[in-house]
């Protein structure tokens, strides 16, 4: 079999692996948990980022399982939400509330910014 094949299928596999579907969730009680949270002071209150604080994580967040283990065991300077203090099903409605949020207009598509 061609090496180029079997690279793409293994490739594909492991994505597969990676995309793991989420638990299902609750929107509404997503954003209420993601504000109580505080997950706002560094994301942004719609995932957008903020700057040297957190990352943007929405529209499109990263797929759950590396979502889950991000909050979970971070890698860089946000603190650990283990289940304790952040129950699996709190982490799933956060994570529908994420994936709900719609990416904004373009740039071009916005007429005060389209003047010059």
């Amino acid at each position: 079999m061609n090496k180029t094949i079997v690279a793409v299928a293994t490739l594909l596999l492991a994505g597969q692996a990676w995309a793991q579907t989420a638990p299902a969730g609750s929107v509404e009680r997503g954003q209420k948990i993601f504000m109580r949270q505080m997950c706002f002071n560094c994301h942004g209150t719609v995932g957008q980022g903020g700057g040297v604080a957190g990352p943007k994580i929405a529209p499109a967040p990263f797929p759950w399982s590396a979502f889950a283990q991000q909050v979970r065991r971070p890698r860089a300077e946000m603190p650990p939400f283990t289940e304790k203090n952040l129950p699996e099903q709190d982490l799933a409605d956060i994570y529908a509330y994420l994936a709900s949020i719609k990416a904004g207009p373009a740039a071009k598509d916005i007429p005060l910014l389209s003047v010059f």
